[in-house]
């Protein structure tokens, strides 16, 4: 009689002890089932999330999860854990949210909700608590928060930020694969955990720098970048040189340095020098193995921080893109053009031509923006893709040679895009429609006129139109002669020498007075100009009508 719960006997021990090991020594999903089948109903709150564990620790190929999450026996077992959810610890918790994200199964909301709760709540408990008082491994917080991840789930900016702050003063006893599991975590739920967290989890990097592995180091510093917030230089730089020393990950060594390195560009970081050594030796073993993401993630982060590889290296990156041209989307297109362009790495023929049939088969999909990247790349490169390409490629672009409208065509175009499709035409050696180029090169006059045409744009327009030869009138040549003259800080000098190169080309004639002030603004720029260089802008300046040189000697 009376309340309370009933008392366990000798022989429900027994039982529980019995049912325990069953589950810890069987090694096949199929026998853990089996457990569950006989024995779910005389579960306790630590045998279901051990059979939670076993199961995701030993359903190791896709197949095998499937199969465990489609039996009619999993589906028993969540429910006993759904109601032995409120007695587990936060190991249990931790077990259970584990096991879930590695079989690849998405339970109730709810479920991982009351599992966020009772992990925060074992943490106030655990920090504020003193003496003998239990305190939450730091395996099941890293666990949690990595499942949390790996599921997509977020209890609530409230929970997290409370989960955040009662494990900032514990990270300092975590190790390497924790602090990158959960800083992994957070970052695929989009959560800053703060700077009191993001220091204290530096801190304790810096503290088990040696004992990162190379998917911890990729895993640490993919999420830093996600979520916005850069280690310290001595992390970064200690982190990569250890990866450097261990061969980059090994058989890994793909996905951690395609990992790395966009971490790196997103951080504005350039790796150090051992880092890139490696990367160097590690791309020509490895690029049979490169997948799309690693091919696109490393061209995008050696393009944004602008830091090319050797000859060999970047030779064995260009064939694993060309490679899997076949199976390159639109995006993927547009951004290793626009890579191999601002690394001025020009591939060889065979693999060019694979780049250039996945063109082919995707400028349908490509927006206008996107075609000029493309045709820029190719310009930047001087690779001529064959002329029906780039017709199919700039067919938006032109309009009818009696075309009257007011929009589509070249009227659709900015100064700066008619500049792009202008020099890309002059370098790839096509040539265009005379209408339409000559159409371009009016756009650029148009903005010139009203002030709105940027340097850039002028100096690759004017490079563009003497490339190919057009015929401009003495008016047009006049409006961007005195545009570019009057850029007075914004016109690098190299730039000045091609404006005042093409004008030459082009047959520009000058008053006096326009001459006058080319002549000042080149001697201006005279002395931070290559050799090469000056050599062209004196010849431009003679055939401009210049006869006495001298001054520019002088500024030199």
């Amino acid at each position: 009689s009376g309340g309370g719960p009933p008392r366990l006997t000798g022989t429900d021990f027994a039982n529980g002890r019995a049912i325990q090991s069953d589950l810890t020594s069987s090694t096949d999903p199929r026998v853990i089932l089996d457990v569950v089948g006989k024995h779910a109903s005389e579960f306790d709150p630590i045998h279901a999330a051990t059979a939670m564990h076993r199961l995701a620790t030993h359903a190791r190929s896709q197949r095998d999860r499937e199969a465990v999450v489609g039996d009619k026996r999993f589906k028993e077992l969540m429910l006993v854990v759904q109601k032995k959810l409120p007695k587990m610890n936060s190991q249990g918790l931790a077990n259970v949210a584990w096991a879930c994200a590695k079989l690849e199964h998405h339970p109730a909301d709810t479920l991982l909700t009351e599992i966020a709760e009772g992990l925060a709540n074992e943490l106030r408990g655990g920090v504020q608590s003193t003496g003998k008082a239990r305190e939450t491994k730091s395996q099941a917080v890293s666990n949690t928060v990595w499942a949390f991840g790996q599921l997509r789930f977020s209890p609530g900016s409230d929970l997290l930020v409370s989960l955040a702050a009662s494990v900032a003063p514990l990270l300092k006893k975590f190790k390497a694969q924790e602090l990158s599991n959960v800083l992994l975590g957070f970052a695929y739920l989009e959560f800053d955990p703060g700077a009191v967290f993001f220091d204290q989890a530096m801190r304790a990097t810096l503290d088990n720098l040696t004992s990162f592995e190379g998917q911890e180091t990729s895993n640490l510093l993919w999420a830093c970048a996600r979520i916005g917030r850069a280690p310290p230089g001595e992390v970064i730089d200690g982190l990569l040189i250890r990866d450097a020393a261990q061969n980059l990950g090994g058989s890994s060594s793909p996905l951690n340095m395609s990992q790395c390195l966009w971490a790196c560009a997103k951080l504005n970081k350039t790796p150090p020098a051992q880092y890139m050594a490696a990367v160097e030796s590690e791309i020509p073993r490895c690029a049979s193995r490169l997948n799309l993401e690693n091919v696109d993630c490393v061209l995008w982060a050696l393009a944004s921080l602008q830091t090319p590889l050797n000859t060999e290296a970047m030779s064995s990156l260009t064939t694993a893109a060309a490679r899997l041209g076949d199976r390159m989307d639109a995006e993927m297109l547009v951004k290793t053009h626009w890579a191999f362009a601002r690394l001025r790495h020009r591939p060889d023929p065979g693999d060019m031509n694979l780049i250039v049939s996945a063109a082919k088969r995707l400028v349908g999909e490509l927006p206008d923006e996107d075609r000029l990247t493309v045709m820029h790349a190719w310009g930047v490169l001087r690779v001529n893709p064959g002329d029906d390409v780039v017709r199919e490629f700039t067919k938006t672009f032109r309009s009818g040679e009696d075309d009257q409208s007011t929009d589509g065509g070249e009227k659709s175009l900015d100064g700066a895009s008619c500049a792009k499709l202008l020099c890309a035409y002059g370098r790839t050696r096509h040539q265009p429609p005379p209408v339409h180029a000559l159409r371009l090169a009016q756009r650029l006059v148009e903005e010139a006129e009203n002030d709105v045409l940027h340097p850039s744009a002028a100096t690759l327009g004017l490079w563009g139109a003497s490339l190919l030869g057009l015929k401009m009138s003495s008016a047009q040549l006049d409006v961007l002669a005195r545009d570019a003259v009057s850029q007075d800080t914004k016109l690098a000098p190299r730039s000045l020498a091609k404006i005042v190169w093409a004008l030459a080309a082009l047959g520009y004639d000058p008053t006096a007075a326009d001459l006058a002030k080319l002549r000042t603004r080149s001697a201006s720029a005279f002395p931070r100009l290559a050799a090469k260089d000056q050599e062209a802008l004196r010849e431009a300046l003679s055939r401009l009508g210049e006869r006495d040189l001298d001054f520019v000697g002088n500024a030199a």
